[in-house]
């Protein structure tokens, strides 16, 4: 059984004549006449009483109608919605976003893109980075902003920007010797930190900052599920934390820098991923321009702090995961 041969029952159904029904679906007679009696075999009965005036529905034709009509009507239905996915009235660009990055860089980067190109719509869906990474694989996603991490051929990025990695200490253990709101990276490497399933980068980043000062990172065997319970086992003594500025809450004023031994701020650093196809669509290469020559210029306003302006939002639409 085929769409065709449903299609051909319909028309005959309709046209009461082999000769209109075949004109109708534009096939020959004998075409249409031996789908139709392929059709009949497949479903055990015929379909159709043949006279020498006209063709008419059996019982059982009747019976079966409204079923391939709802058959037809469903795949006419699946390709009006893949040909609004695939040439929508406004152009898309489907982002993926990792829940590490911060919000108010978004802010700052849909209003200019938007003033560029009125037409074209972001979409951000936020989701844990391996998801992300599957989506932009199968092209159901565009882009993918998330922490920097080594990329596949296929791939191209460009940095986005980057922010203070900041210390949490322990609440129950001895103050660390933090000088100017800092600390060294040596003086809190053999704490035991808390943190979060490697789904947004943030322990990924953690586990190779201690791998490049050759340090083991001694990891709380729980694990918690949002950055304000990182904060919260920290305040009661369950072990130290790690987080980017922007994920901090405003009670978290005991957090400090962390300095390197090159006498450098541990930063977290953020990038934007895209398949090399997409630059085949006009919008996604003026997304992809725009992100290597116009986003470095705003995200120099990122760090230390986010001008005002950030706050106000450009035409995008935004899909949570429901994990």
């Amino acid at each position: 059984m085929n769409l065709n041969q449903l299609r051909f029952a319909s028309a005959l159904a309709s046209a009461g004549s082999f000769t209109a029904a075949a004109w109708a679906c534009a096939v020959t007679q004998p075409t249409l006449s031996n789908a139709i009696a392929q059709l009949e075999d497949e479903l055990g009965l015929k379909l159709f009483v043949r006279t020498t005036r006209k063709v008419s529905l059996t019982a059982f034709g009747a019976h079966v109608l409204p079923d391939i009509e709802r058959v037809l009507s469903a795949q006419r239905a699946l390709v009006q919605h893949s040909q609004a996915y695939l040439t929508p009235e406004k152009p898309l660009v489907r982002i993926g976003t990792s829940p590490l990055l911060d919000g108010r860089f978004l802010n700052i980067l849909i209003e200019p893109f938007h003033t560029r190109l009125p037409d074209v719509e972001l979409v951000l869906r936020e989701m844990n980075m391996a998801d992300l990474s599957r989506m932009l694989d199968a092209e159901q996603l565009d882009f993918v902003f998330g922490v920097k991490e080594p990329q596949k051929d296929h791939r191209d990025s460009t940095f986005l920007y980057r922010e203070p990695l900041l210390y949490v200490p322990q609440s129950n253990k001895r103050a660390v010797d933090a000088k100017g709101g800092m600390v060294s990276f040596d003086d809190i490497a053999n704490d035991t930190f808390v943190m979060v399933p490697d789904a947004c980068g943030l322990s990924r980043t953690m586990r190779g900052l201690f791998r490049s000062h050759r340090k083991t990172l001694h990891e709380y065997s729980g694990e918690a599920m949002s950055y304000q319970v990182l904060e919260q086992w920290a305040e009661l003594g369950i072990g130290a934390a790690m987080l980017p500025r922007s994920k901090l809450s405003s009670k978290a004023h005991n957090a400090l820098r962390i300095r390197d031994r090159a006498d450098r701020d541990v930063q977290i650093g953020f990038e934007a991923v895209w398949n090399r196809t997409v630059v085949k669509l006009p919008h996604l290469r003026a997304f992809v321009t725009y992100l290597r020559e116009v986003v470095p210029v705003l995200a120099q306003g990122v760090a230390p702090s986010f001008p005002a302006h950030a706050q106000k939002g450009g035409q995008v639409r935004v899909e949570r995961s429901q994990k």
